[in-house]
């Protein structure tokens, strides 16, 4: 099992706007729907600076077909609008393997 996290830098006065794009995006339920993803999450830091994407995967090769759909240029370029920095098709999350799990 893996999880990935992608952190971004939040524009000013722009974390609304990016939680509604998520929502209207149905990212994280899309990311869930998919064979392979057992969670998925957006988090916005208390100061609205910044947002984590967080996610569990059974393994790499689910969250690879996750990062190589089609549409992710769209949503890439939409997404930049609501961070510091740009986004593109190729930006992915650090991934890191679940070693320990307190739940099992």
């Amino acid at each position: 099992m893996i999880r990935t996290y992608l952190e971004l830098e939040v524009r000013p006065g722009a974390a609304d706007g990016l939680t509604a794009f998520f929502e209207r995006q149905n990212i994280l339920s899309t990311s869930v729907a998919q064979q392979g993803c057992r969670s998925a999450q957006l988090t916005i830091s208390s100061d609205g600076e910044a947002a984590v994407v967080t996610a569990e995967w059974d393994d790499a090769e689910a969250y690879e077909r996750w990062v190589s759909r089609s549409d992710r240029e769209t949503d890439a370029e939409e997404l930049s609008g609501f961070l510091k920095r740009p986004v593109g098709a190729d930006t992915i999350g650090r991934v890191f393997s679940v070693v320990l799990d307190g739940a099992s």
